[in-house]
């Protein structure tokens, strides 16, 4: 998938719908590093897209850095950076630059604060091509009643115009999921998104037994868009999205009273009039073109399903009665065609935005499942019956329940 993805991009490139700097910043590269693999793609092919030395180690991995993280720990904890670097290759013999001693022992908490110093702030300049930077925000607001409802839509820098726009109850992940499927279906993907600091963008909470979110893991956002290689970049304050906040601020101002002389007071309908009648009116009173014409949009490889990517993604242990859980959630696995059981196997489970899941084992694919309590994919029905009988991936199937025992047949 992720060299699925870089392929894309430099086909993108090559296509001249990307400049080498916007894909080196995709993909976390240099530019020097995009111009040679676009020319060994155009050399081999797509095989041009894989690295020279993958399967093989690396020959510059440096054999003593848990020696001098040891080291550090217990003797030298008081030492800087450089003066760290003598001492190791005068009484340990062992050398290492004072770079290489920083990187390994920074995240680990040594060398004491980093002194920032003020920066300059002026006025951010707009993106050069449509689909080049998106925004993705909600709007909370009394759009339609005394309630408060939340629009989340998506904008493009480049123009201005709105792209996509949902109403939901409030800003969640879901929501945002919608958006973004929407968005990357009827236009392509974009080379990056200007989001804020919203909890299920980026992780927020550091500390406590409340957090759910780990801080050594990508949301499931984070996640999607790095499968994606869709930068995302986060404002310190909603000054540095100030465009976004306008283009809001606008739509509260005319969308409530469009809303209100058309009588829509519910979500469904308010969707589909923004997205089909008021976006496009607002598209032609307050569209800009674009300085480059060549838009950034990226087709979306043809392997890759989106809505396996845009969903919330866990990974689990299969227990011994072929069962999984997530949150609260219980999942029989099936006999699949090619193995009988995956007690103990280690799978990955997707919760789409239509509310299936779907189960994946990396040698296997997708195993058929069904939900033992609530309500089951692929049209099947739920546990809430004795007994359930159906068929799915090909694969017939019985479960009979005793008491709180489920027995499959």
């Amino acid at each position: 998938m992720k060299e699925a993805t870089r392929l894309g991009i430099i086909e993108a490139v090559r296509k001249g719908k990307m400049t080498n700097k916007e894909a080196a910043s995709a993909l976390k590269l240099s530019v020097r590093q995009i111009i040679r693999i676009k020319k060994k793609v155009e050399e081999k092919g797509p095989c041009g897209i894989l690295h020279g030395n993958k399967g093989h180690p690396s020959r510059r991995a440096l054999p003593f850095k848990d020696q001098v993280i040891r080291l550090t720990q217990e003797t030298y904890f008081d030492f800087n950076f450089t003066h760290l670097s003598e001492v190791l290759e005068e009484k340990e013999h062992i050398k290492v630059s004072r770079e290489t001693v920083r990187l390994w022992l920074r995240p680990l908490g040594f060398g004491g604060t980093i002194r920032k110093q003020p920066r300059h702030r002026r006025r951010r300049k707009r993106s050069e091509r449509e689909g080049q930077m998106l925004f993705l925000d909600g709007s909370p607001h009394r759009w339609f009643s005394d309630e408060m409802t939340t629009l989340i839509l998506s904008t493009d820098d480049a123009t201005g115009k709105p792209l996509y726009g949902i109403f939901r109850k409030e800003e969640d992940l879901n929501g945002c999921f919608t958006v973004c499927r929407e968005v990357f279906k009827r236009h392509g993907l974009p080379s990056s998104f200007y989001l804020d600091r919203a909890s299920h963008f980026i992780t927020t909470r550091h500390g406590g037994i409340h957090v759910h979110q780990r801080d050594d893991r990508p949301t499931h956002f984070e996640r999607a868009m790095e499968e994606l290689a869709i930068k995302l970049i986060f404002a310190d304050s909603p000054q540095a999205r100030g465009r976004a906040e306008r283009i809001n601020g606008i739509f509260q101002d005319r969308l409530v009273a469009e809303l209100r002389l058309h009588n829509i007071t519910d979500t469904d309908k308010a969707t589909t009039y923004v997205n089909e009648i008021f976006i496009p009116q607002y598209t032609g009173l307050f569209g800009k073109e674009p300085e480059d014409t060549i838009p950034a949009w990226r087709k979306i490889p043809d392997s890759l399903n989106i809505d396996n990517i845009l969903c919330k993604r866990y990974e689990r242990k299969v227990k011994n009665d072929n069962t999984i859980s997530v949150n609260g959630q219980i999942i029989q696995l099936l006999p699949a065609k090619t193995r009988r059981h995956f007690v103990r196997a280690s799978v990955v489970i997707n919760h789409w935005l239509d509310g299936s899941w779907h189960v994946f084992h990396h040698d296997y694919g997708e195993i058929p499942c069904v939900l033992l309590d609530g309500v089951c994919p692929a049209g099947t029905s739920s546990m809430s019956r004795a007994e359930q009988k159906g068929e799915t991936h090909g694969v017939t199937y019985s479960i009979c329940r005793k008491g709180d025992i489920f027995m499959l047949r």
